[in-house]
């Protein structure tokens, strides 16, 4: 035989019932108050993170921009190195030309030297 429910049984279910959706409304009232502090606190983050980002970003076009230049100023002094090996070597024929001609005077000018031990 089942238990026949009496008023104050239904009225114990009725309060117990109560009390658990009061207790589970303000359950979800505090969290989702507290999921939207956690979803400003993400957003504050998100920002920070954006500023940092570009701050990173600009100091990384800024290191690029002075290894192009550094790039450009080692491209000069390379082909002014090479403006100095030209030069050198212009020199180099120069000086061949000048010691040929002065063998060609000391044959023509000066005696031949007498052989060693003679």
């Amino acid at each position: 035989m089942l238990p026949t429910v009496t008023g104050d049984t239904k009225a114990i279910i009725g309060t117990i019932v109560g009390t658990g959706l009061v207790v589970a409304g303000l359950l979800s009232a505090q969290l989702t108050g507290q999921f939207a502090a956690v979803n400003a606190r993400i957003d504050d983050l998100r920002a920070d993170l954006t500023t940092q980002i570009a701050a990173v970003n600009t100091r990384i076009d800024d290191v690029n921009n002075r290894i192009d230049d550094m790039a450009d100023r080692m491209d000069r002094v390379e082909t002014r190195l090479d403006g100095f090996d030209e030069r050198l070597r212009n020199v180099e024929i120069a000086f061949g030309k000048v010691d040929q001609r002065l063998l060609t005077l000391e044959r023509i000018l000066l005696p031949p030297r007498e052989p060693a031990g003679g």
